[in-house]
């Protein structure tokens, strides 16, 4: 799916439901994504599960993003992956380019 048809989903998802909705859904989805992820160390769910979870967090914080300003959440991303970097450098002193 492209990313202006994918926009226009989340946006729709927001307007549709509204953004305290949306709120709530993501903390049902963060909370199963967890369970999926404590049931695999019992060997009661698989990684099939885990990756569903994943996309159902990936969706909603996607609609998150959006609503409290995408371009922002990016960057604030991208500081974070830089800073991560400098971290695991401190371990094995190679740099990520």
């Amino acid at each position: 799916m492209r990313t202006e048809d994918e926009e226009k989903i989340l946006m729709q998802a927001l307007s549709t439901y509204g953004v305290a909705a949306q709120e709530m859904m993501l903390f049902e989805e963060c909370g199963e994504l967890i369970n999926a992820v404590a049931k695999t160390h019992r060997n009661r769910a698989s990684d099939a599960d885990v990756i569903t979870e994943l996309a159902d967090v990936s969706i909603i914080i996607d609609q998150m993003a959006m609503y409290y300003g995408k371009e922002a959440f990016l960057r604030e991303k991208e500081r974070k992956l830089v800073r991560l970097n400098k971290r695991l450098n401190l371990n094995d002193g190679q740099q990520i380019p």
